[in-house]
């Protein structure tokens, strides 16, 4: 009498590839994650830096454009007791933007404004150069990839406990997703991860063993 096939193999296969699935998702993500970080630190000091130059900039040009106003003597007399009348009103706004004045055309405000126009054209250039963003996507995206072969790989363990497939069955499911598998990963080798990345997807909490249910045949 002749033993009945069994499916252990390809249960085992399948119950490893969804664990390798798991891991290259929270690779991915760890680095797609990573990756946004750099986006931002790059990105936002760019931004303000630029603003700043600007303000610094229009300052600038506002008081190149402004022509040098003379007033006749007559004109100088009759104004002077309006002017003698609003000075104890006008003193505090006058001396605070006077000091905003000097502040914005002094030589040191002008060289800071060199050193983060300067470093503002570096980091742009490290963003231009590494496409962090462009980076982050991929890996989002690969990672959702290996997300959906993990799910595929637990419904059918799930749907293998309900409707018990035949060894030949479980194989061709197991041979689909594996090659679906091997695609990802090499899409995957244009958005490289790092030691520090995997070291993250091992120790997240989704690697633990599929468990069935209590009363469940093994």
């Amino acid at each position: 009498m002749s033993a009945e096939p069994s499916a252990d193999g390809a249960l085992a296969l399948i119950e490893e590839l969804r664990v390798d699935a798991k891991l290259g998702k929270g690779k991915h993500f760890a680095a797609s994650d990573r990756k946004l970080l750099w986006h931002r630190l790059c990105g936002i000091p760019v931004i303000l830096a630029n603003l700043f130059v600007g303000i610094v900039l229009l300052n600038l040009q506002g008081q190149a454009s402004s022509p040098a106003t003379t007033v006749s003597a007559p004109a100088v007399t009759a104004s002077v007791p309006t002017l003698v009348a609003s000075a104890p009103m006008a003193k505090n706004d006058s001396a605070a933007t006077g000091s905003l004045r000097a502040f914005l055309s002094s030589d040191a405000l002008a060289l800071l404004s060199v050193v983060l126009a300067f470093s503002a054209a570096s980091l742009s250039g490290v963003q231009t150069f590494f496409n962090f963003y462009k980076s982050f996507e991929g890996h989002r995206a690969i990672g959702n990839r290996y997300t959906h072969l993990s799910r595929q790989c637990k419904a059918l363990q799930q749907k293998h406990r309900d409707l018990s497939f035949d060894p030949k069955s479980l194989w061709e499911h197991y041979e689909k997703l594996i090659a679906e598998y091997n695609q990802i990963n090499i899409d995957g080798e244009a958005f490289p991860t790092s030691a520090s990345d995997l070291k993250k997807a091992r120790n997240g909490p989704v690697l633990s063993r599929y468990q069935p249910p209590a009363g469940t045949p093994q």
